[in-house]
């Protein structure tokens, strides 16, 4: 019998890309990220999606760099 093909999240999908980059490449995302979404206007519910990803975003990409940086040593 054939093993199942893990389905995978969006979320894990893109960690698992951040984890992947150089640390420095994931801090200057994270940098970046941040301050691309607090320049974000326009109405409420965009507004709120943006100061949402304005957290999960950058620690996203923080702790890919951590991830990363242990499994390379």
């Amino acid at each position: 019998m054939r093993p199942r093909p893990r389905h995978t999240s969006l979320l894990e999908n893109l960690f698992e890309l951040v984890s992947r980059l150089p640390w420095w490449v994931s801090v200057a995302c994270a940098a970046g990220s941040y301050f691309a979404l607090s320049a974000i206007e326009g109405a409420q519910p965009l507004r709120t999606a943006a100061r949402l990803g304005r957290i999960i975003v950058p620690l996203l990409f923080l702790a890919g760099a951590g991830i990363g940086l242990i499994r390379r040593r």
